[in-house]
């Protein structure tokens, strides 16, 4: 039997050590503790996509699963290299309760080797389901059958009801690839909602509903930084000659890079003539990122990401690549500086490089405060160390102010926190000396 299997190596660069997420320990001590960290498992991508239903006061959920073929694991049968993965679906509705459960299976063959561990291939399965309109919470898990490696994905959902008003739009899908063929169009949606910086272009998809019969509706669209500057603003007359029509936008005369965006569709009372447009009648909105293929899921502003090396560069390192003469040279620079760190060199990601920015997004949403959660004394030691093998919190201490102290067995180091405020802005009080960088 050949197993594809991936190396994950451990490395020192500057002294820091990272190490990779365990459990956390039973601690036989009288405190309350921190719920454990949850590990990082296999990525996959979920989308869900709200449009009209057939059946007459409900809506539909397209739900859209990929998962990569790198992160699953392939046994050899016979002349075919085969993976198998479980998914279950669960949907709760607006009191919680769970209303709808699916679980099924997938599996994939190849004949070459070398597509095992491809990034640029994946299997991609839809689900779609009639809901009364309203919020709702999606839950899909995936287990790979051979490793057995799991992982959750968990979404909010606002269902519209499309037959209330006159005119309405869909939600917004993401066009990865389009075809067409005569007047047919054949659609692969990006699930994942990210595109590959520079873009110059793209395609979304929408559906336009209307009740009474109407000949055509004004389609404005905005294309937005995160910012809220606006970047793109667009119309057409869209002719709308059945009560459901299938639309596309294409966006283009503008440059994207890093950074997050979100789209914009207004369906407006086109006047007689087709000049201008009256009462806007309805509106949709898709929020994406355009991220380089290179750089972690987690980095989305190359100027931040650099800035936070700063706990394992030195300053004359984090100079070199900030003085770097124009964006594509620092960010060179950049990816130089961790291939120079790379534990395995021979795969196309950098594991080493995708932790530490994992840890750094880990630590902004659960250690900030007043300040970003990676800049604070917490998100510093857990960055530099990761996760700690047990934590003991003293949230309400008679004779003491809140205090938590992490440990590190395997390292033979313990770190004690105290909130001197009361605010949760905890704050390193052992060991005494400063940490590579505090920055206050």
């Amino acid at each position: 039997m050949i197993m594809k299997t991936r190396l994950l190596k451990m490395t020192v660069a500057l002294g820091l050590l990272l190490v990779w997420e365990g459990a956390a320990r039973e601690l036989h001590a009288q405190a309350e503790m921190r719920k454990p960290l949850v590990s990082k498992g296999p990525v996959f991508f979920v989308d869900a996509i709200s449009y009209m239903s057939d059946i007459v006061d409900k809506s539909r959920i397209d739900i859209y699963v990929q998962v990569p073929y790198e992160e699953l694991r392939f046994v050899k049968e016979n002349d075919q290299y085969v993976a198998r993965y479980d998914l279950a679906l669960r949907l709760y509705g607006p009191s919680d309760q769970l209303e709808i459960e699916r679980s099924w299976r997938e599996t994939i063959q190849v004949k070459d080797f070398q597509q095992t561990g491809s990034m640029g291939l994946y299997r991609l399965t839809q689900k779609s389901i009639d809901v009364v309109p309203g919020s709702y919470r999606l839950e899909i898990l995936f287990r790979d059958e051979e490793s057995d490696r799991q992982a959750q994905s968990k979404k909010t959902i606002l269902v519209p009801d499309f037959h209330k008003d006159p005119v309405s739009l869909s939600d917004i899908m993401l066009v990865n690839r389009m075809t067409t063929s005569g007047e047919q169009k054949a659609v692969v949606p990006n699930i994942a909602g990210v595109l590959d910086d520079p873009v110059t272009e793209f395609f979304v998809f929408f559906e336009i509903y209307h009740v009474p019969q109407r000949d055509s509706v004004l389609l404005r669209w905005k294309l937005f930084n995160a910012d809220r500057k606006e970047l793109v603003r667009e119309e057409r007359i869209e002719p709308t000659p059945e009560g459901r029509t299938q639309s596309f936008v294409h966006v283009s005369g503008v440059k994207l890079t890093s950074g997050n965006y979100v789209i914009t569709v207004e369906a407006l009372e086109a006047k007689p003539g087709g000049d201008g447009a009256g009462v806007p009648l309805s509106i949709t909105s898709r929020a994406f990122s355009v991220r380089s293929k290179d750089l972690p899921p987690t980095i989305t502003d190359l100027d931040k990401a650099i800035d936070q090396l700063r706990y394992i560069a030195s300053g004359t390192e984090i100079d070199s690549i900030r003085e770097a003469p124009d964006e594509s040279a620092k960010k060179q620079r950049f990816l130089e500086f961790w291939q120079r760190r790379d534990p395995d060199p021979q795969t196309a990601r950098n594991e080493l490089m995708e932790e530490y920015y994992d840890r750094v997004d880990y630590a902004n949403k659960h250690f900030g405060h007043y300040i970003e959660g990676w800049k604070t004394d917490m998100g510093m030691v857990f960055i530099r160390f990761g996760q700690p093998e047990n934590v003991e919190r003293h949230p309400f201490e008679y004779d003491s102010k809140p205090y938590e102290i992490w440990y590190y067995y395997q390292l033979n180091r313990q770190f004690i926190f105290v909130d001197e405020t009361g605010f949760g802005d905890y704050r390193l009080r052992y060991p005494t000396t400063d940490l590579w960088g505090r920055i206050r």
